[in-house]
């Protein structure tokens, strides 16, 4: 069973704010040029924070609306783990020119010491 939903991604241009904007929430999404091929596959925990990465960077440099942003959110059963491992498979099934590695390594959640108050 997969930890997405099956059918398309819900797509979105931040230049010209068509589509359905993502939400704050874990998932899977894919850049596609103007052409409609997909040039990077990614997973994160805030799909709408990361696509303002993706556009602040330059990735989506989107000066003719050229780039489309599609996502879709992971379930409630997902993990990081899980989305990495999808986020594999996906990078190897559609080959991106953009994405740098084979995906999955993602940033390791780190756990916060609480510190000892002083008495």
């Amino acid at each position: 069973m997969s930890i997405y939903k099956s059918g398309r991604p819900h797509k979105y241009n931040p230049l010209t704010k068509s589509g359905t904007k993502p939400p704050q929430k874990p998932g899977e999404y894919r850049i596609r040029d103007e052409s409609d091929k997909i040039v990077y596959v990614g997973e994160t925990n805030n799909l709408l924070r990361r696509m303002n990465e993706h556009c602040r960077s330059g990735k989506m440099s989107n000066q003719e609306g050229r780039y489309t942003f599609e996502w879709k959110v992971a379930d409630g059963r997902s993990t990081s783990a899980t989305r990495r491992e999808h986020e594999r498979k996906k990078i190897e099934e559609h080959a991106p020119k953009m994405n740098r590695s084979k995906g999955g390594e993602g940033r390791r959640a780190v756990k916060t010491k609480k510190k000892k108050q002083d008495t």
